[in-house]
C-alpha cells in the first residue's frame, strides 16, 4: 500500500500520541470509533475501525510523532526517576539495590556526559605499503 502523502490530521496525531502513551486498542476503539465494547459491537463496525487503525499507523509522520510522544514522556519522568535512583544508593538495608542504583546511574550519566561519543567506532589503517605502478613485466 502506498505511504500517504497528505500531511497528518489532528485526529490521526491525537490516535498517535495515544498509541506512544500505551493506549489498548480497546481505549482507541472506544475514543475514535465509539465502540465501548468489541463483543457487543457489529463485527463490521469493529473491522473498519482496525482498518482505519492500520492505515494511520502507515502514515510517513507516525514515526516522528510516537518518537516525539515518547521523549515528552521521558523528559517529563526523567526527574522523578533520578529522584528514586538516588534514594535508592543510600539503601544500607538493601545492598543489591543500591549496586543496582549505582550502575543504573553511572549508565545514565555516561549517556548524558559522553553522548553519542561513546558509541562511535573509529577505525584506523596503518602500516599500509606505498602503492605505486604496476611493474610493467607484469602485465
Amino acid at each position: 500500500m502506498p505511504k500517504h502523502k497528505a500531511p497528518m490530521k489532528v485526529e490521526q496525531e491525537r490516535f498517535v500520541r495515544m498509541e506512544a502513551r500505551g493506549a489498548s486498542r480497546q481505549e482507541l476503539l472506544r475514543e475514535f470509533f465509539g465502540i465501548d465494547d468489541i463483543h457487543t459491537a457489529d463485527p463490521k463496525k469493529v473491522n473498519a475501525s482496525d482498518q482505519q487503525m492500520w492505515r494511520w499507523r502507515q502514515h510517513p509522520d507516525y514515526d516522528v510523532v510516537w518518537k516525539d510522544e515518547v521523549r515528552k514522556m521521558l523528559y517529563g519522568a526523567t526527574g522523578e526517576a533520578l529522584k528514586v535512583i538516588r534514594s535508592q544508593l543510600r539503601d544500607e538495608k538493601q545492598p543489591w539495590l543500591a549496586n543496582k542504583a549505582a550502575n543504573d546511574f553511572l549508565n545514565y550519566g555516561k549517556s548524558q556526559i559522553f553522548g553519542d561519543e561513546e558509541r562511535t567506532v573509529n577505525v584506523q589503517i596503518s602500516g599500509l605499503p606505498d602503492l605505486g605502478e604496476p611493474d610493467p613485466d607484469d602485465a
